[in-house]
């Protein structure tokens, strides 16, 4: 559990470096406190405090090192999430590249769809308001001419465009867009009452790639290896390239970056012979992306990756031994899981959120199945409207299944938004104590 405990110090450290030591030191001793009352002896409490504040000086350092960029930024990078062209000037909801969502109000209209990348250049202000429920970081003031679509050009961005034209001609909206999503992060077409739909069953997270899609490319690249008998110190380079590069396909987005990393200490500690632990793997993980890129401590995606991840590791360790537990219970265990940080964020719930998930999950890894069916008919015309039909079906599924949970009277809306404070004081007790508790498994005798 050393990669874990050290990534629990490093987040405490990071928020104490960047919003205020009291009560990070504070975490800090409950959290020693917690691994005392767990722990069966003397050592394990030392080794324990002992890796917290390492971790926890390490994220400190990191981050008062650290020179965020100006308030006053005069340009941008991101991805339309979403629209709105009701008013006289036009405005936009974007996913900033560090992670952050920022509000553009644009003088003068633009032909925009959700999903599509864009480069701006304006004036800005921190503005923490909401746009139709969305909380931003600040808003952007700039006219049409000063937004550029479609700013990752080149190789890249042509192979997507291709994936994007060929699935699209095989599938029709909105299951193309479903299958485009879960294969490559593309839901650019997808309408806007279905992202609806989506988020309010608690679904809009299928067609964001992650951990999962990672962990499909890696097995992918393990057994594809394994048939060819590709010799030992070749198959984690290749496992390693063909990681990076979906990684980078996709867009290199925080939970891709986030799961590329996971994958890629996982495959080195399976060539080097080293014990391989989920949260291990995902506490080592967090340190490195975070010491690398430290403004995405404050990507919402990226919070959302290592909440759900952390959450099924424990879950499994929950579950263990019951066939119905991954199926039934995992989906509420995560879902329980990333409620507190979404209703700081947005002061918005679902209960149907795990029911849709379960009804769901099932379909997904048959729907990236079919999309990439629909993606070899998609290339060959004549085949196109044979091999799209099982996304289609499939597609519309998970969009019955959405809509018919958002219906269900009392399922979602909206709360008061807790403060922040006592979000970071629930995740860092819960946290605590659940590392300490498997701590305390890891040494039963």
């Amino acid at each position: 559990m050393t990669g874990a405990w050290v990534a629990f110090g490093f987040v405490i450290g990071a928020v104490g470096a960047t919003v205020g030591m009291l009560p990070a030191l504070g975490i800090v001793a409950a959290s020693v406190a917690i691994a005392w009352v767990f722990a069966r002896d003397e050592r394990r409490v030392v080794v324990t405090s002992f890796l917290i504040v390492s971790g926890f000086a390490l994220g400190l350092a990191r981050y008062a090192m650290w020179e965020p960029a100006s308030d006053r930024l005069a340009e941008g990078r991101g991805k339309v999430l979403w629209i709105d062209d009701t008013s006289s000037l036009q405005r936009l909801v974007a996913l900033r590249d560090d992670g952050r969502l920022v509000g553009l109000q644009v003088d003068g209209r633009l032909e925009l769809l959700p999903g599509e990348p864009i480069a701006w250049r304006g004036e800005y202000r921190v503005d923490r308001t909401r746009l139709d429920g969305v909380p931003v970081a600040g808003m952007y003031h700039v006219s049409a001419e000063d937004v550029q679509r479609g700013q990752r050009e080149g190789v890249l961005q042509s192979v997507r465009n291709r994936v994007r034209s060929a699935v699209l001609r095989a599938v029709p909206e909105p299951s193309g867009s479903l299958a485009l999503g879960i294969l490559i992060g593309d839901d650019r077409g997808l309408s806007r009452s279905t992202r609806q739909v989506l988020r309010e069953a608690g679904l809009s997270h299928l067609t964001a790639v992650s951990g999962w899609n990672v962990a499909v490319v890696t097995a992918f690249a393990d057994g594809l290896l394994s048939v060819l008998r590709a010799r030992r110190w070749i198959r984690p380079l290749a496992i390693l390239a063909l990681v990076w590069g979906y990684a980078t396909l996709t867009g290199l987005e925080p939970p891709v970056i986030r799961a590329a990393a996971m994958a890629s200490l996982y495959v080195l500690a399976r060539w080097r012979g080293w014990p391989r632990e989920p949260l291990n793997a995902l506490g080592w993980a967090v340190v490195l992306v975070l010491v690398v890129r430290p403004e995405l401590l404050a990507s919402l995606a990226f919070q959302l990756s290592a909440l759900a991840t952390a959450a099924l590791s424990v879950g499994r360790l929950l579950v263990a031994g019951r066939r119905w537990g991954e199926f039934i219970l995992l989906p509420v265990v995560v879902h329980a899981v990333v409620t507190p940080l979404l209703l700081a964020r947005f002061g918005t719930y679902s209960l149907v959120a795990p029911l849709a998930n379960v009804l769901v999950e099932p379909v997904v890894p048959w729907l990236l199945a079919a999309g990439l069916i629909a993606l070899i008919g998609g290339v060959m015309p004549w085949l196109a409207s044979v091999f799209g039909v099982p996304a289609w079906i499939l597609g519309h599924w998970i969009v019955l299944v959405g809509d018919m949970a958002g219906r269900l009277p009392g399922g979602t809306g909206t709360s008061m938004a807790p403060p922040i404070e006592w979000i970071e004081w629930v995740y860092a007790l819960a946290g605590a104590g659940m590392l300490a508790w498997i701590d305390r498994r890891a040494t039963a005798p």
